[in-house]
C-alpha cells in the first residue's frame, strides 16, 4: 500500500518536524541549563525535586519552560493535522484497498460487536484525532504520524523497539506467540523474525488499525495473524501461548485494566511461559527534572493514565497474578533528531516467567 501526503502537506508537516526538531535540540538543553542553575543555586533537596508540586512550582512560572511546552503540544496538533489533511485527497482510494481480501499467510478477524472500554473509546491518544477507531484510516494515520512524532527514533523500519526486546528475551523454544495492543503491528517484525518457526498472534482494540496491520504484513512478507479483541479478556484457551508481549501499551491504560492484563497473560501462557512488556524508563530511574519532563504527557498529551503505571507496583502485580518477575533493561540506539534523542537508549521490560516446565 502506498502511503503519500500532498505535496504541501508533505512540506508543512516537515516544517512541524523542524519545530519539533528544534524544541528538542534547542529549547530543552537551555530549559535543563536553566534549571541546573537554579538547583546548584538553591540546592533543594532530592525529596524535593521528586515532588510534582514543588517541581511545579519553579517550572510553570519559567517563560522558557511555558514557552517550549507550549510549542510541543502546537507541533503535536500541527503534526495530526498535516497528516490526515494530507491524506484526505486519498481517502477513498486507501480505504477501498484496506477493504480489499489478502491472498497471504495469516489472516484478519474482526468482531463489530466487541465492546470498546470506556478509558479506550473516551480518550485519543497522543492526540490522534479518533483515537485509534473512530477513522477507518486511523494505522495510516498513526504510522505517517508517528515517524514525525518520534523524529525517526525508532529507525526507518520502525523495529528499533523490538530488536530491543528481541535482545532481552529468554532462549526459548516459542512454538505460539502473542503480541498484545499492536496497533499497526511493525514493531514487532523483529520478534516474528527471530523466532520463524512460531505461530505469530496479534490483538487489538482497533478494526482500523489491524485492517492496516493485515495490509502491511502481507506486504512484509510476515504471516501473523490478527484477532479484533480486549487483553484483558482474550478468547484463547489456558495455556496456549508460550510468549505474550506488549510495548508501550499498558501506561495507556489504568491500573485494574493493567491488572486485567497480566492476569489475562498469566492464564493463556503454558508452564514456563514468558510475558515480557517493554515500556519507557521508570519516572524514578530517570533525573528529577526529565522525570517531570515525562510526567507532562499525563496532561497534556493524550495519556491519562501514564502517571499511574508509573507509580504502580508492576512486578507486584506479576506476582500477584503468579509470575516469577523481575525488570530488565534493553538497549538500543536512537537514530534521529539531534540534541534529546540520539545515541543509547534504555527501555525498562517487565518480564515474568510462569512457574512449570520449559
Amino acid at each position: 500500500m502506498e502511503m503519500r501526503l500532498t505535496r504541501s502537506h508533505q512540506a508543512r508537516l516537515d516544517m512541524v518536524e523542524g519545530l519539533k526538531v528544534f524544541i528538542g535540540s534547542n529549547m530543552m538543553p537551555e530549559v535543563r541549563r536553566e534549571f541546573d542553575a537554579w538547583r546548584d543555586r538553591t540546592k533543594p533537596s532530592e525529596t524535593e525535586l521528586r515532588d510534582r508540586k514543588f517541581m511545579a512550582n519553579h517550572l510553570e512560572r519559567d517563560p522558557l519552560y511555558q514557552a517550549s511546552r507550549g510549542l510541543q503540544r502546537l507541533s503535536q496538533e500541527a503534526m495530526w493535522r498535516e497528516v490526515i489533511a494530507g491524506l484526505e485527497s486519498r481517502r477513498p482510494e486507501i480505504e477501498a484497498t484496506l477493504e480489499l481480501p489478502i491472498d497471504a499467510p495469516g489472516s484478519l478477524s474482526l468482531n463489530p460487536d466487541l465492546e470498546m472500554p470506556h478509558y479506550y473509546d473516551s480518550n485519543e491518544f497522543h492526540l490522534q484525532p479518533g483515537n485509534f477507531h473512530r477513522d477507518d484510516l486511523a494505522g495510516v494515520i498513526y504510522e505517517l504520524g508517528v515517524a514525525t512524532y518520534t523524529m525517526h527514533r525508532y529507525g526507518s523500519a520502525g523495529d528499533e523497539m523490538g530488536r530491543a526486546l528481541v535482545s532481552v528475551l529468554p532462549k526459548k523454544d516459542y512454538r505460539r506467540i502473542l503480541y498484545i495492543g499492536c496497533g499497526p503491528a511493525y514493531k514487532a517484525y523483529p520478534v516474528a523474525d527471530a523466532f520463524p518457526d512460531a505461530e505469530f498472534h496479534a490483538i487489538d482494540l482497533g478494526a482500523p488499525m489491524l485492517k492496516f496491520a493485515r495490509h502491511r504484513a502481507a506486504e512484509h512478507n510476515r504471516p501473523i495473524h490478527f484477532k479484533q479483541m480486549n487483553g484483558e479478556a482474550t478468547d484463547y484457551p489456558d495455556g496456549y501461548f508460550d510468549l505474550v508481549f506488549c510495548k508501550l501499551l499498558l501506561h495507556e491504560v489504568p491500573t485494574k485494566a493493567v491488572v486485567n492484563c497480566v492476569n489475562e497473560a498469566h492464564r493463556i501462557l503454558a508452564p514456563g511461559g514468558v510475558f515480557a512488556n517493554l515500556e519507557l524508563p521508570s519516572y524514578d530511574s530517570l533525573d528529577p527534572l526529565s522525570a517531570y519532563l515525562m510526567d507532562w504527557d499525563t496532561l497534556h498529551n493524550g495519556e491519562p493514565y501514564w502517571r499511574a503505571y508509573h507509580e504502580m507496583d508492576l512486578l507486584g502485580a506479576y506476582r500477584d497474578a503468579g509470575f516469577e518477575a523481575e525488570l530488565i533493561e534493553a538497549h538500543s540506539e536512537w537514530g534521529g533528531a539531534k540534541g534529546n534523542y540520539m545515541g543509547r537508549f534504555a527501555y525498562h521490560v517487565s518480564m515474568g516467567q510462569k512457574p512449570g516446565a520449559d
